[in-house]
């Protein structure tokens, strides 16, 4: 979310590469760039082609692209399709009800990145059994290559 000074300050030391940011506008997240000095992820929730658009006013500030749906953790889903053939000058990273089992292959000319936290839990834990079941898909694409 939308992070507070507060927190901005606690977390300034640790060695994060990157800052996610949700629901920040571009002159929050270039302030916050600057501050701290971290690669921004700008996270967009999508429901509709205008949430879609939306990434064209983050184009000088964030590094990466996070198309997520309106649900957060709750691993609600958008339909993809909306984000096939748009055009980015950064990386892509794609969230929004990515399962454990789900065929990779169908995202890798959607993404560079594939966010499946929730996609990896069982109520609301994270279960081993679906992390192995997707590293051994993950291998087996990589294989393939």
């Amino acid at each position: 979310m939308n992070p507070n000074n507060k927190i901005l300050e606690e977390i300034k030391s640790l060695p994060f590469d990157y800052y996610q940011l949700y629901d920040c506008t571009p002159d929050i997240i270039k302030s916050i760039k600057q501050k701290y000095q971290k690669k921004i992820i700008t996270a967009l929730t999508i429901k509709d082609e205008s949430d879609v658009l939306r990434y064209k006013s983050f184009t000088k500030v964030t590094d990466i692209y996070l198309f997520d749906s309106k649900g957060y953790e709750k691993s609600k889903s958008f339909d993809h399709n909306l984000i096939k053939n748009i055009k980015l000058n950064k990386e892509l990273m794609l969230a929004g009800n990515i399962k454990f089992d789900d065929n990779i292959k169908n995202y890798e000319k959607i993404a560079n990145y594939l966010d499946l936290s929730g996609g990896l839990e069982t109520s609301g834990l994270k279960d081993i059994s679906k992390i192995n079941i997707f590293l051994n898909n993950l291998n087996e694409l990589k294989n393939e290559t």
